[in-house]
């Protein structure tokens, strides 16, 4: 049986993942299991720290905590025993610097604010060209902490449309009168993840989720096969602007 990180590979072809910083900087990896955090940890020095800054921000941030807490969390993150940590991701972006990840079917970048997270995906499309490069791409969000209103851009002319500061246009494709309204994706768990993410925009032929009955045999397979936690479809009309999806109805 495949493991779960060759199974989510051979889908997403072309996997990347890393930080990037609004001067353009990046540092980058193209290991599942190289956790955001733990890249920070193993290279201190390229963001700017070092493990006394490490555990000075860790201490910071836990002050009721046992006296030996930021350097058994420290050791913790460095084996990747620990995946993330919302304080030392938070002291970075506010420095400028941004956490990206791209597959095959989908794209990531979160950082402090808009202006710092555009600074760095234009840096990002420069060396990635995700959507020339990735015919296959169709989702790149776009997240910020302030505020925290993600963008969900779904071709490449809103991309450099948004890189160039332009208003987002209404685009159509040439062809989508002759393809189907509705696609599914998949979310859920990773193993050795606590949150969730996007796992699957197609099957394993590569092409889009268009049939439900596809897409629930899909998330059974993840779910017994490779131990996803909290799985769950969604379905997507390809002719309503994602970010519809995500507006509270309610204001």
């Amino acid at each position: 049986m495949k493991s779960f990180k060759k199974y989510i590979t051979e889908v997403s072809k072309g996997f990347v993942k890393g930080w990037v910083h609004k001067s353009g900087t990046i540092m980058d990896t193209t290991d599942f299991n190289n956790y955001h955090i733990k890249q920070v940890i193993k290279n201190p020095s390229k963001f700017g720290l070092n493990k006394k800054k490490l555990l000075d921000i860790i201490a910071k941030a836990y002050p009721d905590a046992p006296e030996d807490y930021p350097e058994e969390l420290y050791n913790n993150i460095a084996t990747g025993g620990v995946d993330n940590d919302v304080y030392i991701e938070e002291y970075l972006q506010k420095k400028g610097w941004c956490m990206f990840v791209i597959d095959k079917t989908h794209g990531s970048i979160s950082g402090w604010d808009e202006r710092s997270t555009k600074s760095a995906a234009k840096a990002l499309d420069d060396e990635y060209l995700p959507f020339e490069t990735r015919k296959g791409l169709k989702l790149f969000e776009v997240k910020t902490v302030k505020p925290f209103k993600p963008k969900y851009i779904t071709n490449k002319y809103d991309w450099y449309d948004w890189l160039k500061g332009k208003k987002q246009r209404k685009y159509v494709s040439p062809m989508a009168q002759f393809r189907e309204s509705v696609e599914y994706v998949i979310w859920g768990i990773p193993p050795k993840d606590k949150d969730e993410t996007l796992l699957l925009t197609a099957g394993k032929d590569g092409k889009r989720i268009t049939k439900k009955s596809d897409a629930m045999k899909l998330l059974k397979f993840l779910v017994t096969k490779h131990g996803v936690k909290k799985a769950r479809i969604q379905e997507l009309d390809v002719e309503v602007d994602p970010s519809d999806m995500f507006r509270n109805p309610f204001g």
